[in-house]
């Protein structure tokens, strides 16, 4: 199974083995977030996969050497505001996605960022040993590290101890609705 993650514009990419091997076409032109960091003023197929490139090179996404470690990218993205209030007790846990892992659970703010770090729109992956062994050493607990699973919803019904009051997700999908006992009902995740 490969690696499939959409970034940079929504641009749909494939990483077998540690290489990128397809890139789509970006769906936006421009993002001011790129802008700004790193001087793309336009988003193409090309500046996507050197973007993806830059992400395998430093972070190890998608390989076994998968770094959790690296800190804060911007000030105002998801993983760093669940960060943030998981030190300050706001949160107990999340609910998040990592390439090599699938939906992981994990109350460590530390290793919540450091998946989160760059972390676009992860669409498909599967369990890269190292990886998994890396969360677990944060104490992260995942959904279905066989299979590297990517369900968020799915994580509400793992038995964990957890407040689901002080409990969030990466997940935004308008109408999705489910319970913290698993049902789908009456509870949209964000």
């Amino acid at each position: 199974m490969p690696h499939i993650m959409e970034l940079f514009g929504k641009t749909r990419i494939v990483v077998k083995n540690g290489e990128v091997t397809e890139v789509g076409e970006p769906v936006a032109d421009w993002c001011p977030v790129f802008s700004k960091v790193a001087g793309v003023t336009k988003l193409t197929q090309e500046e996507a996969k050197k973007n993806m490139e830059y992400r395998i090179r430093e972070l190890g996404m998608f390989t076994p050497q998968r770094r959790f470690d690296h800190g804060v990218f911007v000030n105002f993205g998801v993983s760093e505001i669940m960060m943030t209030a998981l030190k300050r007790g706001s949160l107990d846990m999340t609910v998040t996605v990592c390439d090599g892992a699938g939906t992981v659970i994990s109350g460590d703010p530390e290793l919540v960022q450091g998946m989160g770090a760059l972390m676009s729109g992860l669409i498909e992956t599967e369990p890269i040993p190292e990886t998994i062994a890396g969360i677990e050493s944060y104490g992260g607990i995942f959904l279905d590290k066989e299979n590297a699973r990517i369900d968020q919803a799915g994580a509400f019904g793992k038995p964990v101890n957890w407040d689901p009051r002080r409990l969030r997700s990466v997940l935004l999908i308008p109408g999705m609705q489910a319970n913290f006992d698993g049902s789908k009902k009456n509870l949209i995740l964000i």
